[in-house]
């Protein structure tokens, strides 16, 4: 079954266009995506320099892969899959060697935010932020695509092949996490 809503005009020519129409068609993608997948990407990751890598890797893999896109889901759904795989893969790297408990994880994605010249959010959207990097990945980013992104379980199910019931469990997991760490005296 394919999906016909929501395709952007220039996606025909970023998928099937010749040199100059698909750079044109990218530069498109670019004005319309760029922020908001930085955003998500940066959410997920914690920092500007991840971020902007991810960022950067993610718009690559759009380029490459346009041709394949079949419109089997919305074309958003397709770009946030692609990115949450780039920052997932980024997240396990980066982890790998690395456990943290949520308490230590917090402080320390507080205090990096903190000394961040790109974060101009207050104290509570800062422990907010704080609280979403320290969450395990895969409930960073269903808390992420839901709460910031605004995805309804559905979509998120069709990214990731997870459940909506799991979706939803994992997603109130990490409210209560989070609503812990950001309702706490400073």
């Amino acid at each position: 079954m394919t999906v016909t809503r929501n395709i952007p005009i220039w996606l025909h020519d970023l998928q099937h266009g010749r040199r100059k129409a698909k750079e044109r068609a990218f530069e498109a993608f670019l004005d319309a995506w760029h922020a908001r997948l930085y955003r998500y990407i940066r959410r997920m990751m914690g920092n500007h320099e991840d971020a902007a890598d991810v960022t950067q890797e993610t718009l690559i893999q759009v380029y490459r892969s346009a041709e394949r896109f079949e419109g089997r889901s919305a074309f958003s759904t397709w770009v946030y899959t692609i990115a949450s795989r780039k920052a997932l893969d980024a997240l396990d790297k980066r982890n790998r060697h690395r456990t943290l408990e949520f308490d230590e994880a917090f402080a320390h994605a507080h205090t990096t935010l903190a000394t961040d010249v790109l974060f101009t959010g207050d104290e509570i959207e800062r422990r907010l932020h704080a609280a979403v990097v320290a969450l395990p990945p895969r409930q960073r980013q269903v808390f992420t695509l839901r709460y910031f992104e605004a995805l309804p379980f559905a979509a998120i199910s069709e990214m990731t092949d997870l459940t909506e019931g799991s979706l939803k469990a994992s997603y109130h997991h990490a409210v209560k996490k989070i609503t812990q760490y950001v309702t706490l005296e400073a």
